[in-house]
C-alpha cells in the first residue's frame, strides 16, 4: 500500500481521525461549529435544542448533575455547570471542585452579574430562566450540602469560595 492509498483510507474513514491528536482537533472543531453547546470544560456559543415549558416539578430531574448554561443574550456564551435541586428549586454553583478561587473571574459569572437572563439546557430541553444570587448563608449551606451528596469528594473549604445561584423562571418568552 502506498502513502497515497493510506491517506485515501483515512479520508474515507473519518472515525479513524479521532485516534490522533490532529484528528481529534478536527472532530472537536466540527462539533463546536455545529452549535451543539459546550463540550467538557470548553465553552461554546448559543445552545441548540427545543424550548420547553417551565418545569413544575424539578424533582424529576434532581439526579442530573451537570447542565448547560447560556449567558449573554446578545453574545451567547455557554458552559457546563453543576446543578442541584433543594426544596423543589434548582440551583447552580461555581468554583467548587476546580477553578479559580474567586468565582467572579469566570466569564459566565461576569455575564450573569451583568445580565441575569439565561437559557439552561437539561436533557436536551431549553428553558428560559434568570439567575438570582444567593445571599442567605443558611440556604447557601443547604445547597452546598446537596452538591456534596452528588459529589462526595468536595472539600468543605470549597463551599465558602463558591458562588450560588437560584434558577428562577423568566417572564420574557424570547431572548433579545
Amino acid at each position: 500500500m502506498t502513502t497515497k492509498d493510506s491517506v485515501l483510507i483515512e479520508i474515507r474513514n473519518p472515525w479513524r481521525w479521532g485516534r490522533s491528536i490532529p484528528g481529534f482537533a478536527v472532530l472537536f472543531v466540527l462539533a463546536l461549529s455545529m452549535g451543539c453547546g459546550p463540550i467538557g470544560p470548553f465553552s461554546s456559543g448559543r445552545l441548540s435544542g427545543d424550548e420547553g415549558s417551565w418545569p413544575e416539578d424539578w424533582s424529576r430531574i434532581a439526579d442530573v448533575t451537570q447542565i448547560q448554561l447560556e449567558t449573554g443574550p446578545k453574545d451567547p456564551y455557554s458552559v457546563n455547570v453543576w446543578f442541584v435541586v433543594v426544596d423543589d428549586e434548582a440551583y447552580l454553583a461555581t468554583s467548587l471542585l476546580v477553578g479559580t478561587e474567586v468565582p467572579e473571574e469566570r466569564e459566565w459569572v461576569r455575564n450573569v452579574v451583568a445580565d441575569p437572563r439565561v437559557r439552561i439546557r437539561i436533557e436536551g430541553i431549553l428553558y428560559l430562566a434568570r439567575l438570582v444570587t444567593l445571599t442567605d448563608g443558611t440556604m447557601k449551606g443547604r445547597v452546598f450540602d446537596a452538591f456534596k451528596l452528588k459529589e462526595p469528594e468536595l472539600e468543605e473549604s470549597r463551599g465558602d469560595a463558591a458562588r450560588y445561584f437560584k434558577v428562577a423562571k423568566r417572564s420574557v418568552t424570547t431572548m433579545p
